[in-house]
């Protein structure tokens, strides 16, 4: 009780000090012409609380993170007014580093809730890796989300019009700047072919085009101003531009494109911001009579010593909580990578060859088979960690064996010839098996194919090792159904460190799939 009294005169005291000298006092909010409103955008966060390499700045430096992003979201509210911007995300907020694996409110991914949270953002988009720890996580998730959760195409199964979740929202208007803007969600057309077979069956998904048209012909009468905020990809957001009339400006993601300019298709504008929270997309303009009268644009790349206010205390304190509990489980050394693996989603790499390696070896199987998109980091030459093996291999997805025979490997050959000439789709890294290829008329076409050292047995089964993604949507990368498909034991993560501590990371460098002439 004595303690309680102390404790209760001292808060006292100091309140009264505070008073005698005066509080600091709020910035003033600045005078901005009617009309005038800012944007801010990410999108594809996967995780990345921390900075990261910016690979396309001299050096790769480390940049971006939530202090240094909360810095420049903080600096530019200060310039314009809190009440005059708006701050969005495009999508993908889950899976990348080990923030995404913390379980916490009942749900994996909640920390990026925090961290978003904290930063001040006004709403984002369900991307598809948003499915990644399931349906049911995903429901959590938004319901647990201080921010709007957004997407007008994701609908309740069974034909209900209603959305997916109860605390998602198709659409969402926010007042800027006495401006009335109407914001719609809009989750990619291709999300069956990338979330499990299990969760899509428990789920309506309308066309992309088809529910922001929906969308647009409610808010258009009702506001100033329409944004289309979403997780599709560049190309798609050119094709929902020019498909809906009434998009003022797109806000992108899903293909991680760092546009330097805006794109303009008819009177649609489309921005996005790359990827990990290493930029920050500014788009400032004035709205008069229903349009934009001016538009400026500027991906900010936030590099530590652009930051014009200081780090936000209790944001590093957020980071550095995580950062030292996510240290105790994955900062353990477990091999050290003399050259830098890196990776390529529609060609081979030296990644692609050393977890397709990883699990033929560990599996002892003949074939290793995993996807150009499942690679998110590459391993960079020095000491390997559990976490750089987590960002490289983040899904976790649990290893399946299954039987394979000559020429279905012939169809997956195929399928990576037109990948690496195209550069269009994903390639399927694969181990114990080496071809040349050539083009004949504009045709590819298989010179040799050998498994292990001998030529393909075009009607024998080989025993071949890959993840559940593969297994799942076998319709789109193998061309076939395994019939046999056991569980192995392991995910993919666990496998690479087990791999790692064995036989090191190391890529010779030999190519298997060559082209001849």
């Amino acid at each position: 009780m004595q303690a309680r009294s102390f404790l209760t005169v001292l808060a006292l005291t100091a309140g009264a000090s505070l008073l005698a000298v005066g509080c600091p006092k709020a910035p003033p909010t600045p005078l901005v012409p009617p009309g005038h409103l800012v944007v801010m955008h990410t999108n594809d966060l996967h995780g990345h609380y921390l900075p990261d390499h910016a690979d396309w700045l001299p050096g790769s430096p480390k940049i971006g993170g939530f202090v240094r992003l909360e810095q420049e979201v903080r600096a530019i509210r200060e310039q314009n007014g809190r009440a005059n911007t708006l701050l969005l995300d495009g999508g993908d907020i889950l899976t990348g580093t080990p923030l995404t694996a913390v379980k916490e409110e009942g749900a994996w991914g909640t920390p990026m809730l925090r961290f978003m949270e904290a930063v001040g953002y006004d709403g984002w988009v369900i991307g598809n890796h948003e499915f990644d720890r399931g349906l049911s996580n995903l429901g959590v998730l938004v319901s647990k989300s201080p921010m709007a959760v957004l997407s007008a195409n994701l609908r309740a199964p069974g034909g209900q019009k209603g959305p997916l979740f109860p605390s998602q929202g198709l659409s969402r208007i926010y007042t800027v700047n006495n401006l009335r803007v109407g914001v719609i969600g809009a989750t990619t057309d291709q999300l069956r072919g990338l979330v499990s077979p299990a969760d899509w069956s428990l789920m309506n998904a309308m066309s992309v085009a088809e529910a922001v048209r929906a969308e647009v012909a409610v808010l258009d009468p009702q506001t100033d101003l329409v944004v289309a905020l979403t997780h599709i990809g560049v190309d798609a957001d050119r094709k929902l531009a020019a498909a809906v009339p009434g998009i003022d400006l797109i806000v992108g993601g899903h293909s991680h494109t760092p546009l330097t300019e805006a794109v303009k298709q008819g009177d649609t504008y489309i921005v996005q911001a790359g990827s990990y929270g290493r930029s920050l997309g500014v788009v400032e303009m004035v709205v008069e009579n229903d349009a934009i009268s001016r538009f400026q644009y500027k991906l900010r790349d936030l590099t530590p010593e652009s930051a014009t206010v200081p780090p936000d205390a209790s944001l590093q304190g957020l980071a550095a909580h995580y950062e030292t509990n996510i240290d105790s489980l994955y900062g353990e050394v477990v091999a050290k990578a003399p050259a830098t693996l890196d990776k390529e989603y529609a060609h081979e790499s030296a990644l692609g060859r050393w977890i397709t390696d990883a699990l033929r070896v560990q599996a002892k199987v003949e074939v290793g088979i995993y996807n150009g998109g499942g690679l998110r980091a590459e391993l960079r030459a020095g000491p390997i960690t559990r976490r750089d093996l987590f960002e490289a291999f983040p899904f976790e997805n649990p290893v399946h064996l299954f039987s394979i025979t000559g020429s279905q490997l012939v169809g997956i050959v195929l399928r990576n010839i037109a990948a690496d000439s195209g550069g269009k789709q994903g390639f399927l890294s694969l181990s114990g098996v080496s071809w040349t290829w050539r083009e004949v008329g504009g045709t590819p076409e298989v010179v040799s194919l050998n498994v292990g050292a001998q030529p393909v047995d075009l009607a024998r089964s080989y025993r071949a090792a890959s993840t559940s993604y593969i297994v799942e949507q076998w319709s789109k990368h193998l061309g076939f159904e395994p019939a046999d498909a056991a569980l192995l034991g392991l995910n993919d993560f666990e496998l690479a460190v087990a791999h790692a501590r064995e036989a090191g990371v190391i890529d010779n460098g030999q190519r298997r799939g060559v082209r001849v002439d």
